[in-house]
């Protein structure tokens, strides 16, 4: 057993002050505070993205409804930030709700208001679509432009 102690005595282990565990401490704390706000923004710009592509996919579903059923329609709500597909005969999907999924706002560029209704006819094609859509999520903004027939354009 000595000899276990003597070698014991040898190696001298250290170990870390207070002071300096302090130190590392705060230093990977700035650290960390630095890179949250990049990651912030970054989440803020895919949540967006991810809410105009799950709205882009609400009108391509509406669209291929309106074909199978003679007509469809895709009623969007901006100030709650969701849309429901109704089709003649039928009743009403399950709303998507965007504001819950991605924490997102919506609205139209050019006109102030709460709903907006897109109308696609037997062929697919929107008889009363031709909007721009936009998506915001803290500083992050994407777009979505819905053209006069129903073609969709993300941006």
């Amino acid at each position: 057993m000595t000899s276990v102690n003597a070698m014991l005595c040898r190696l001298r282990l250290h170990g870390f002050t207070l002071a300096e565990l302090v130190i590392a401490l705060v230093v990977l704390g700035i650290l960390i505070g630095a890179a949250a706000v990049p990651f912030g923004r970054t989440l803020d710009r895919y949540a967006a993205r991810a809410a105009r592509d799950a709205l882009a996919a609400g009108i391509a579903h509406a669209r291929a409804a309106a074909i199978a059923s003679g007509g469809a329609e895709l009623v969007i709500d901006l100030r709650g930030a969701r849309y429901v597909i109704r089709v003649a005969g039928a009743p009403p999907a399950a709303p998507v709700d965007l504001r819950a999924q991605y924490r997102v706002a919506l609205s139209v560029e050019g006109q102030p208001a709460d709903s907006v209704v897109l109308r696609f006819d037997a062929l697919g094609i929107g008889r009363t679509t031709g909007r721009t859509f936009r998506i915001r999520r803290g500083s992050a903004e994407a777009r979505l432009t819905v053209a006069t027939y129903g073609r969709v354009r993300r941006w």
